[in-house]
């Protein structure tokens, strides 16, 4: 049981509440149809007075104050959804109470070996996915995918296989679960992720060190596969399209995208290396990097769209963020150092600070994150000290807003302090 107490007063109540609780799959690389899981989390704490505390919505926030934290391999593995949070943990779906400070409820998987693509040094990293949230008839759900290793016995030898398990996110309790077995390969890691949902299917990605990625849709009500991709790695959803990469011949990879409830191919555009990222940039829009390049594709068509200041020499865009309202920021790392730049749905550069066309003389800043019309920042001098911008403009917005953080929504921010512990700053204002 993970348990973090947020940094604040505690009633005598809840204070001597805490005191008195201290003393098999088909043989193939299809999923069957899945049946309810005799293991299931255990049932919910009953609330205590802290689980009952409920945090001020700002929208959008411009000052944080510490409260607490939460143990997860990253942000990356983290889904804000209001006041609660959902994160993929080794072997593990967690939801927590961001408002208590408490877990909700854990799925565990049932043989999970976690074992994912090892470091230079030898040690293995987790996958950077977020469990994926989704709603189908009224009912929410959080879903994540584990990979699963058997051990054999006599002359059989061990399987590897898939572990999905959906999480009813109201009461943190399991919803169901389905597994299935891949085909044999000598993988030294197996690496799984749900990519994200779209309406009521689940897409699913598994692949090894010699196994190409498969995408798979699984449908949320069935738990039955509905689609399957052996020649594409779903990496992101955006609507109702899944992007990702498209494997051909020769092992060329290409830029894709599929749509996500039929599986149905709808695009190939560019052609990407096995390393290049592909994350949000705007609606119908990704920003697509590698280390030598960056692009922004319009995902209706496909098509590589000009951004003034991609391209740039000696102005390589490292970050883009959308505050979800109507702005995408950039951040630049150029010969007269940082720069954030803004721009607006239609592609047009709204302003830019720092970097060589800044001559006002202002703080060097560090893009954080953005949120609803608000930028927050760090300043790149040493201090850590945090400022928000006016997304419109660029100017100053609140000088002191205590922390910036990295992911953010109307209640809390978040930032990873390092060692499995992701801080959590609630907003004041």
């Amino acid at each position: 049981m993970h348990r973090a107490i947020p940094l604040r007063a505690v009633s005598a109540a809840a204070l001597l509440a805490l005191l008195v609780g201290c003393g098999g799959g088909d043989g193939g690389d299809r999923p069957p149809s899945a049946q309810p899981s005799s293991k299931t989390a255990g049932a919910a704490p009953a609330p205590a007075e802290s689980e009952t505390a409920s945090l001020a919505a700002y929208d959008p926030p411009t000052r944080f104050e510490d409260y607490g934290s939460l143990h997860a391999p990253g942000l990356g593995t983290v889904a804000l959804d209001g006041q609660k949070a959902y994160y993929v943990a080794p072997g593990e779906l967690v939801a927590w109470n961001l408002a208590g400070g408490e877990e909700i409820g854990t799925l565990e998987a049932e043989t999970s070996s976690w074992r994912h693509e090892p470091e230079y040094d030898g040690t293995y990293k987790t996958v950077p996915h977020a469990p994926g949230l989704g709603t189908v008839d009224g009912k929410r759900y959080a879903v994540a995918a584990f990979p699963t290793s058997t051990e054999g016995s006599g002359s059989a030898a061990d399987s590897v296989g898939v572990e999905v398990a959906a999480m009813d996110a109201g009461s943190g309790q399991e919803a169901w679960r389905t597994k299935w077995d891949l085909p044999r390969s000598d993988d030294g890691y197996l690496v799984t992720y749900v990519a994200g949902i779209v309406g009521r299917t689940a897409v699913v990605v598994s692949h090894g060190e010699y196994r190409y990625p498969v995408t798979y849709g699984i449908d949320l009500i069935t738990r039955k596969e509905t689609w399957r991709n052996t020649s594409f790695k779903a990496q992101m959803v955006q609507g109702t399209r899944v992007l990702g990469q498209k494997r051909g011949a020769e092992d060329a990879l290409t830029l894709s995208a599929v749509d996500g409830a039929s599986g149905r191919g709808l695009w190939t555009g560019m052609e990407v290396g096995a390393d290049w990222t592909v994350s949000a940039f705007a609606p119908d829009r990704v920003w697509v990097a590698d280390p030598d390049g960056r692009a922004v594709v319009e995902t209706t068509t496909g098509k590589d769209m000009n951004y003034e200041g991609f391209g740039e020499r000696l102005h390589s865009i490292e970050k883009c963020v959308d505050d979800r309202l109507r702005t995408t920021f950039c951040a630049a790392r150029t010969v007269k150092g940082a720069e954030i730049s803004a721009y607006d749905r239609t592609g047009k550069r709204l302003w830019r600070v720092g970097g060589p066309s800044d001559d006002s003389g202002r703080t060097e800043m560090i893009l954080r994150s953005a949120f609803h019309g608000m930028v927050y920042a760090a300043f790149n001098d040493g201090t850590g000290a945090a400022i928000v911008l006016d997304g419109a403009t660029g100017a100053d917005k609140a000088t002191d807003p205590g922390y910036a953080p990295l992911l953010l929504n109307t209640y809390v921010g978040l930032t990873y302090r390092g060692q499995g512990e992701v801080s959590v700053y609630r907003a004041t204002r």
